[in-house]
């Protein structure tokens, strides 16, 4: 009896972090993000993007490299931070800070397809649309050229 419960468990918890990862996108909210690439390929993992964003500064008053955050929509349509914390909170995206810019190992490497990361450092302005979770979530959904 014992035999089939461990991989039914296993099985079960895979399924958990699939969904858990998919339903960013199906009860978040989606954001657009300015960013500016820096490093377009990795020998051992293929063509990826590494990315910064303009808009994701932090005011002048935290001083901390763990930070919590929220995003919200700007006028212009791209997303800027909301509210900036040094503890959690619920619905926080948990992030660090790195010469006053915000940024979460979600969102620093962008996966592209073979041939496209050179096409994409060389554009230089760019916009990644991500989906954010209630409970801080992210799941870059696309990288694309800004067209402004």
């Amino acid at each position: 009896m014992k035999a089939w419960l461990f991989p039914i468990i296993q099985t079960v918890f895979v399924v958990i972090l699939l969904v858990s990862y998919y339903a960013a996108s199906w009860f978040g909210e989606q954001y657009l993000l300015r960013a500016e690439p820096f490093d377009p390929f990795d020998p051992f993992y293929g063509e990826y993007v590494m990315l910064q964003y303009p808009d994701l500064v932090i005011p002048n008053t935290i001083d901390s490299r763990a930070i919590y955050f929220t995003l919200k929509t700007a006028d212009d349509g791209y997303a800027v931070l909301d509210r900036v914390e040094t503890e959690p909170f619920f619905g926080a995206i948990e992030g660090y800070v790195y010469d006053r810019r915000v940024t979460t190992p979600q969102l620093e490497q962008f996966y592209v397809e073979q041939g496209q990361g050179p096409q994409l450092e060389e554009a230089r302005d760019l916009q990644v649309t991500i989906d954010v979770s209630s409970w801080g979530t992210i799941r870059p959904v696309s990288l694309e050229e800004r067209k402004e």
